[in-house]
C-alpha cells in the first residue's frame, strides 16, 4: 500500500488499519523516504484451545501437538519430535505430514472459538523448534504446512502469535519477551506480547508482529464487455494430487 502510493508515507512512522482476513489490525511502518524499513501489525487476540494433545497420524503414529489460535487455527508441532528438521530439503515431506496432521487434529481434537460457534476445525500445522533463549530473546524456527501440500516462506505471523499465546500460557514468555522466528528460507518476523485480554472467558494475549516485505511484480486484471465468462469459470480441481 505505502510503495505503490495507495498510502502516503510520512517519516519516521507511517500509521494506518487494515482488515485482514483474521479481523481489523493496527500496522505502523518505519519509513525513510520510499524505503520501508519494517512493518509491525498488532494482531488480534491469540489464545491456547488446548495443550499436550495426542494425535494418531497414519504413517506416522501418535503426534504431540498443541491446538491454539493466532488469526487462524494450528496445531503447532515440535519438529524434533517427529524427526524432520526445518530445512529446504525437508519442505515436501513437511507439507505432506503437515496436512496429515491438521486433518488429523480437525477429526481427533477440533476447535472451538469462543466467540465464533461455526469455526471447528484446524487449520494449519506450524511446525516449529524449541525456543532458545538469548537475554530477553526467544530464538525459533517456523515451518507452516499449507493445504494442498506447501510451505509459507515466512514464520506465518498468525502462527508465531499462536506461538506467543502457547508460550505464554506455559509461562515462557511475557511482556518483555522478543520471540524471533525463522521460516524454512531464513526470513524472520519478531513477535512480542503487547497486552493481555480475554476472547469470551479465554485468557489471551495481543500479539504484535515485526517483519519486511517487497514488492516483487505486478499483474493488471482486464475486463472485456465481449467476454462470454466474465465471471470466471469453474472445473473439477485440477490441481496435482487432487481427488475432487
Amino acid at each position: 500500500a505505502l510503495k505503490t502510493g495507495l498510502v502516503p508515507v510520512t517519516e519516521p512512522v507511517t500509521r494506518l488499519n487494515l482488515e485482514a482476513p483474521g479481523g481489523l489490525v493496527a500496522v505502523e511502518a518505519r519509513c525513510t523516504g520510499d524505503r520501508i524499513l519494517s512493518v509491525t501489525v498488532r494482531n488480534v487476540p491469540s489464545f491456547v484451545h488446548k495443550l499436550d494433545q495426542a494425535i494418531d497420524v497414519d504413517g506416522v503414529g501418535t503426534v504431540q501437538a498443541d491446538i491454539a489460535y493466532g488469526g487462524d487455527s494450528f496445531a503447532i508441532v515440535d519438529a524434533d519430535d517427529i524427526g524432520v528438521a526445518i530445512d529446504p530439503a525437508n519442505a515436501r515431506r513437511l507439507a505432506e505430514l503437515g496436512v496429515s496432521i491438521s486433518d488429523a487434529a480437525t477429526a481427533q481434537i477440533g476447535f472451538e472459538h469462543p466467540e465464533n460457534p461455526d469455526w471447528r476445525h484446524v487449520s494449519f500445522c506450524l511446525f516449529c523448534t524449541r525456543p532458545k533463549r538469548r537475554g530477553s530473546e526467544l530464538l525459533t524456527r517456523h515451518a507452516v504446512a499449507i493445504r494442498p501440500g506447501k510451505i509459507d516462506r515466512s514464520p506465518t505471523g498468525t502462527g508465531v502469535s499462536a506461538r506467543l499465546a502457547v508460550l505464554a500460557a506455559r509461562g515462557h514468555a511475557d511482556e518483555d519477551t522478543r520471540l524471533v522466528a525463522r521460516s524454512i528460507i531464513d526470513s524472520q518476523f519478531v513477535g512480542r506480547i503487547t497486552s493481555r485480554t480475554v476472547v469470551g472467558s479465554t485468557p489471551a494475549v495481543v500479539p504484535s508482529i515485526e517483519g519486511r516485505a517487497w514488492v516483487t511484480g505486478r499483474r493488471t486484471l482486464l475486463l472485456d464487455r465481449d467476454d462470454p465468462w466474465p465471471l470466471g469459470y469453474r472445473v473439477a480441481d485440477t490441481w496435482p494430487g487432487a481427488t475432487t
